[in-house]
Order: C-alpha cells, then sequence, then structure tokens
C-alpha cells in the first residue's frame, strides 16, 4: 500500500514538472518580436525622401538636393477652394514716394492671395487698403524677397493684420536688425517660415511660383542674393526680379536662360541704372527675358543717390517694342489674365498709359 501512494505521489510530481516547463502561463500572450521598419515619405514641395527610423533606433537622415536651400516644411494645405480656371489678378501696389522707392506685388487667383513684400513701414497703408478692398483675410503665402527696408518694412504689420499661411525668405538678414527681428518673429509664428533658393517652387490653385534666384552660390550682397520668382499659370507667365543687379542677372544667364522668357518682367531695382545699366549684363539679360511688357516699381527720384536714371532702361525698351508702365505715374497697377492672354489696367479696372505714351494690353 505505501509502494502505491508513493508512486501516486510520484506520478503527480512529474505532472506538475511538465506544466511548469511549458514556457508560457494560463491567460498570458506573449509579446511580439518587434523588428525596425522605414517609412519614406515623399516631400511634397521639393525632391527629396525622408527616412524615418521606428524601433529602438532614434535617427533620421534627410535626402535630397544639397545644393539647394532647406525645402519648405510648412506642409498645411491652403485654406482656399481650388478654382484653377479663375481669372488671375497681379497688383503692383503704389508703395514709393518722395525720394524713397518701394516694391509689393500681391498675386491673386480666386480667394487664393500672395503677396511679395511689402513695401516700407512709411506706406504700408497703400498695401493694407488694396487688401482690404479686394476683400483678403489671410496671406497664403508671404515672401520676402531681402533686407531692403524699402521692401519689407510693411510686413510686420501685414504679418499683424493678416493670418500669414506661410513666410519665405533667402535666409540672409545681412546684419540688419530690424530684418533679424522680423524673420525670428515669423519662425516662431505658429505657422512658422522657410527659407528658399534656387529650385524651390510651390503651386497654389493652378500658380506655379518658382524660385530662381538665390542660387547655392551666393554674392552676399543684399540685392543680388535677393528672391526672384518665376510666376506661372497655365501659359502666362512673369519674372519679378526685385532688387537684383548685373552679378545675379548674370548667373540667371549662365544657369537659366530657358526659365527667364516670360511675357511680364518686373524691371530689376525699381528700373533704375543701378539694376539697368546698358553698359554691363543687363541689355543681354532683357534679351533672353524678351518680356512684352515691363512694370517698374519704387518713385520717381532718379537721382545717383536713388540708384541712377532710368534713361538706359527707357532706350533699350523702345529699341525693342517693349511697352512699359510706372507705378509712380499711374499709381497701383493691375494685370489680369486667363492664362494665355493679359491686360494692363489700372487698379480701378481703367485703361492704364504706358511709359511710351499708347495705350496697350
Amino acid at each position: 500500500m505505501k509502494i502505491l501512494n508513493v508512486l501516486a505521489l510520484l506520478a503527480v510530481f512529474a505532472i506538475l514538472c511538465g506544466c511548469t516547463q511549458s514556457g508560457t502561463q494560463p491567460g498570458h500572450v506573449a509579446a511580439p518580436v518587434q523588428h525596425n521598419a522605414t517609412v519614406n515619405v515623399t516631400n511634397a514641395t521639393s525632391p527629396g525622401t525622408v527616412t524615418i527610423i521606428v524601433g529602438t533606433q532614434t535617427n533620421q537622415t534627410v535626402t535630397g538636393n544639397m545644393t539647394a536651400p532647406p525645402p519648405p516644411t510648412n506642409q498645411t494645405e491652403p485654406a482656399y477652394e481650388n478654382d484653377t480656371n479663375a481669372t488671375l489678378g497681379v497688383y503692383f501696389i503704389d508703395v514709393g514716394s518722395e525720394g524713397l522707392h518701394g516694391s509689393s506685388i500681391l498675386v491673386k487667383k480666386g480667394d487664393m492671395d500672395v503677396l511679395i513684400d511689402a513695401g516700407p513701414a512709411q506706406n504700408v497703408g497703400n498695401v493694407v487698403d488694396l487688401l482690404n478692398s479686394l476683400g483678403v483675410s489671410d496671406i497664403d503665402l508671404l515672401i520676402s524677397t531681402n533686407a531692403d527696408p524699402r521692401n519689407y518694412g510693411g510686413i510686420p504689420t501685414i504679418a499683424s493684420d493678416y493670418t500669414v499661411e506661410d513666410f519665405w525668405w533667402n535666409g540672409e538678414t545681412f546684419n540688419d536688425s530690424s530684418y533679424t527681428a522680423l524673420v525670428q518673429s515669423m519662425a516662431n509664428d505658429p505657422q512658422g517660415s522657410q527659407i528658399v533658393g534656387q529650385g524651390n517652387s510651390t503651386t497654389l490653385n493652378g500658380v506655379t511660383f518658382e524660385v530662381l534666384n538665390p542660387s547655392n552660390t551666393t554674392f552676399d550682397d543684399v540685392n543680388n542674393d535677393a528672391i526672384v520668382v518665376r510666376v506661372t499659370d497655365r501659359n502666362f507667365s512673369m519674372l519679378l526680379t526685385s532688387n537684383i543687379q548685373s552679378g545675379a542677372e548674370g548667373t540667371l544667364l549662365s544657369n537659366q536662360p530657358d526659365e527667364l522668357q516670360t511675357q511680364v518682367m518686373q524691371a530689376p531695382y525699381y528700373g533704375v541704372g543701378a539694376g539697368t545699366s546698358s553698359q554691363g549684363v543687363f541689355p543681354a539679360f532683357l534679351s533672353d527675358v524678351n518680356p512684352q511688357t515691363i512694370i517698374i516699381t519704387g518713385s520717381a527720384d532718379e537721382s545717383a543717390d536713388n540708384g541712377g536714371s532710368r534713361d538706359p532702361l527707357r532706350e533699350l525698351m523702345t529699341e525693342r517694342n517693349i511697352t512699359w508702365y510706372e507705378t509712380y505715374v499711374s499709381g497701383t497697377l493691375r494685370i489680369t489674365s486667363d492664362g494665355t492672354a493679359y491686360v494692363v489696367q489700372n487698379a480701378d479696372g481703367s485703361a492704364a498709359t504706358p511709359g511710351n505714351g499708347t495705350l496697350g494690353t
């Protein structure tokens, strides 16, 4: 009997040992083994791939065109409703005054609004008045072309009065404390800011804004490093040149000659001799752009201190049968286009008188 009891106890002991070695407890699910994984995300506004390492590693790598500035990072979708067949309107706002050049350009299509510069602080009221008259409630893209207070001075007011969805600048403050404060405040805005250069572009409501300057080789010069933008809507295009002079004109002519030809051009550096000298590279630059129309912004002041005479530019435009208009003569000018043909008018829709004396469209 004792032998049977001992055998029974040994059997129970064996069963218990088998359960303990099975590797899992009742009701417990073993955790899966996690492997590192990669997710490729295509940047929506600039070529390149972002590789995110998921798992125990935390490093991230970004690949793309290393010669261009960092691509835009703000991927907020525009607040407007797409209407790519809408009429394009481009407003060259009269922000100059006696002895004071300035530039501000609004590109509007439907309720998509892009503002390029905002003129000097003294005359930002002209920009605000136009925006309000057009029912602009927010700025989808604000581009500051350079650290020239005649171009950026009004931007703080615009940023205070309107929601700015995206802000572009060229990354150079040139030790201008006011401009440094401006770009820092825009960078701290919830929407953020983006440094752009040659190769950056975005398309908003069918309108493409392509940055041609500055290139990866800069001039360390506030004017020649200004942002130059080619604006294209269907079969219509224009070149907005900001303050560039012969250095940037020569680089653009050498590096991107096929991108320059457009129907409309903003005269470089307010059209004065500092940017349009007939003795430098400008005549060749003008031949390559080959515009039908030139818009000259700034003020009527053509003194040496303010850039020099516009006569060389006028002579070149006359020789080449180019029609030109001046904001300091006509006030704010409006170009409207259906994507092919375009018309130049005063802001109120009346016919604008070109500088060479005949009404043109």
